[in-house]
């Protein structure tokens, strides 16, 4: 990091990197609040507000037109409860009050990631620029998504604390693409203990969702996973096993092996992580492991900031400065594939090819197995 060690040239960078970042999150905020926040689970919580079952109205209903246009309930109980603020509010308010919630929990988990790792400042501004510009970032504040709170949430894999660690991860949860992975660590990592701790707070919400609406719990128990099932869009994935296994329809034929053979890949990864001591360095390989398992769409690549930052602070070896170019790819350089291939073919939509997925799958699992502490030490990779 030659370039950082001079005043003056940490001055014509960071200067104007930090205000393109300020445009990109001006730019993000307004497509936001004006066409954007088309994944914000606004009106689901609307529904839920008024009493009506927000997985039964867009699991049975052939008019769902109270569901605003892909706001589809795709998550847990739970999520009815913290969105609930949101819907006391008109649809424009709530679209300007979520969106800056959204850009601050962004700024918060960057902040938290970033002081773990004890950079200097003039780091922490030039990675935060970086993270602001990412397509990512762009993508989640302008749709209305929530990978940012995820990104937050599990930056309670940093807590010391066994038990309020664990408590915090399970809010994570809401989100059942990220689930299995993150509680077979836990699992593996703090026992039963750990593993019951973290399923409280959702299970808690199931609960009151059930008790609010005057429902029997076990018919609204596996509601969330079938409106996930319907609403995922399985052609917008980026890279994962579950999109490639979908090229040949196998989810189609066999359901319940497919989904018993990315269980079993969660817990062997989850394995090898819970070994891990470096707290930043298994919060990075849980991330993009999360990522290259389960179907996971452009915006959930925030996830990739724990990485940055760890690449970013080892920067003097070789495997670092790897994983930055395959970061910046996914961050930056994989939107304008696509805009290419779009602009070539004159196609209308963006939607990755099979070429497009395998090739981000494989670059995934480059990232984490570089990055593995054990594959480091016996390649000894590392600049000594």
């Amino acid at each position: 990091m030659q370039f950082f060690r001079k005043k003056k040239t940490i001055y014509l960078i960071l200067i104007p990197l930090a205000l393109i970042s300020i445009f990109s999150i001006i730019y993000s905020f307004n497509i936001a609040i004006t066409y954007g926040s088309t994944d914000f689970q606004y009106s689901p919580t609307v529904l839920f507000k008024e009493k009506i079952n927000p997985y039964e109205y867009f699991l049975y209903n052939e008019n769902t037109e109270k569901i605003f246009p892909v706001q589809y309930p795709v998550y847990s109980h739970l999520t009815y409860f913290l969105f609930y603020i949101y819907a006391l509010f008109d649809w424009p308010t709530a679209k300007i009050l979520w969106s800056i919630t959204n850009i601050l929990i962004a700024l918060i988990s960057s902040i938290i990631i970033t002081s773990h790792a004890k950079l200097k400042f003039k780091f922490v501004l030039f990675i935060l620029s970086l993270f602001f510009l990412s397509t990512p970032f762009r993508n989640c504040i302008g749709n209305g998504q929530l990978s940012n709170l995820i990104l937050l949430i599990f930056c309670s894999f940093l807590i010391t604390s066994p038990n309020l660690k664990n408590f915090f991860l399970g809010f994570s949860y809401i989100k059942y693409s990220f689930m299995p992975l993150c509680a077979f660590i836990i699992l593996k990592k703090d026992g039963l203990k750990g593993f019951i701790i973290s399923f409280l707070v959702c299970a808690i919400g199931w609960i009151l969702f059930s008790i609010y609406l005057n429902q029997n719990i076990l018919d609204t128990l596996f509601q969330p996973l079938y409106s996930g099932l319907k609403g995922f869009d399985s052609t917008l994935a980026r890279g994962d096993i579950y999109t490639i296994i979908n090229f040949f329809h196998a989810s189609d034929n066999f359901p319940y092996l497919i989904i018993s053979l990315l269980f079993l890949i969660s817990f062997l990864i989850a394995r090898e992580i819970s070994k891990e001591k470096d707290l930043l360095l298994s919060l990075s390989l849980m991330s993009v492991a999360n990522l290259f398992i389960f179907g996971h769409l452009i915006y959930d690549y925030v996830l990739l900031l724990p990485l940055l930052v760890y690449s970013f602070k080892n920067f003097s070896n070789k495997i670092s400065k790897l994983s930055l170019i395959i970061i910046f790819y996914f961050w930056f350089g994989i939107r304008l594939v696509e805009y290419v291939r779009m602009y070539l073919s004159n196609l209308d939509v963006i939607v990755p090819t099979k070429f497009d997925v395998i090739l981000n799958f494989l670059l995934l699992l480059i990232l984490y197995f570089i990055n593995s502490k054990n594959l480091v030490q016996n390649l000894k990779f590392n600049k000594k």
